[in-house]
């Protein structure tokens, strides 16, 4: 089942200048709001990233006979950022330039395709999010912050890896992927702006190779490095709400001062936290998210710091909730993290 686009009173496709097909907004959509999930209309098991080009070329134009003549049309109407202007589309540029995975990628995650979902276009700071549902063999968009009336609403085709580069090199990226330079928000700063913005998304980049030197044990090179970057570790962490001093953390509510033994994971924490701000103001994708602040109530679990996993658990759930809606089972996972949390904070 595919829920009908035009039939949306939230939203409508229409041709947009430079950009073909997108869809709008017919009125102020809330996070959280699920705007539209479709089956996929063709699926490429994982195996089909490691067998020869060839085979997997023939498994798709079966896949593609086998659909209905109306389904074929919609099929072939989709981009094809693989050829040229004026030449023919083929079965598999169209696929390559249009499939989504159906989970979190890896190497055996399936791919599909989906029609209605395809028109959505790309913004490096969009106004919506895909999650798969598995239950339900669906991928779902919804909305992950307010939408106004008449914006378009996008999404953003890339991972976390290229949401930290450049200005410059994200549109390269998506040039070269997809055949268009970007124009969202972020691809049109300039001077000022644009300079702290490519600066900021480097440091969501650098900082995990520093929250990793200091949880895990390193090779003497890596210690090397890590006390090369401690003024920018400290500088960090000390820009971000809440961990003004690296010198006390409040694991108990008391702001006491911290165990030597447990300086760098504290550290780490106030490093993870600072990251999330950082991914949250630039517009990254809610998953990205949800991974930093489960990984913060992991480490304060591991390292008997509940208290300094409160704010993560909140942030967890509020981000579920608009990610996979306030009924699904991960915002009851989220709920359940958040309260025992809480529990343990009030003994």
């Amino acid at each position: 089942p595919v829920a009908s686009m035009r039939g949306c009173p939230a939203y409508y496709e229409t041709s947009l200048p430079g950009k073909g097909c997108g869809v709008l907004a017919a009125r102020e959509i809330s996070p959280g709001e699920l705007l539209l999930a479709e089956s996929p209309l063709i699926v490429v098991p994982w195996w089909g990233r490691v067998v020869p080009a060839r085979e997997k070329r023939d498994f798709l134009a079966r896949e593609v006979r086998g659909l209905t003549k109306e389904q074929r049309k919609g099929f072939f109407s989709l981009h094809d950022s693989k050829v040229g202007e004026y030449e023919e589309k083929t079965i598999d540029g169209i696929w390559r330039t249009n499939n989504f995975a159906l989970g979190p990628s890896g190497p055996r995650t399936d791919n599909g395709l989906f029609l209605k979902i395809s028109r959505l276009n790309h913004s490096c700071v969009p106004y919506a999010e895909f999650v798969w549902n598995e239950d339900l063999r669906m991928l779902e968009i919804r909305a992950i912050r307010v939408i106004p009336e008449g914006e378009e609403i996008t999404i953003c085709y890339f991972s976390l890896l290229v949401a930290a580069r450049s200005q410059k090199e994200r549109r390269d990226y998506l040039e070269s992927h997809y055949g268009f330079p970007c124009d969202c928000l972020a691809c049109n700063l300039g001077g000022e702006e644009r300079r702290k913005n490519n600066l900021e998304r480097s440091a969501v980049g650098r900082l995990q190779g520093r929250i990793e030197c200091l949880l895990y044990e390193f090779p003497d090179t890596a210690e090397e490095e890590r006390d090369i970057h401690k003024d920018d570790i400290t500088n960090d962490c000390s820009q971000e709400r809440g961990f003004s001093d690296l010198g006390t953390f409040e694991c108990d509510g008391r702001g006491e001062d911290i165990d030597p033994e447990v300086v760098d994971i504290v550290t780490a924490i106030k490093l993870s936290y600072h990251r999330l701000g950082l991914m949250d103001r630039l517009g990254f994708k809610l998953v990205s998210q949800l991974r930093i602040c489960s990984s913060i109530l992991e480490i304060c679990d591991e390292w008997d710091l509940q208290q300094g996993g409160r704010e993560a658990a909140t942030t967890g759930l509020r981000i579920a909730h608009h990610l996979y809606g306030t009924q699904s089972k991960q915002a009851k996972d989220w709920k359940t993290r958040l309260k025992s949390v809480e529990n343990i904070s009030a003994e």
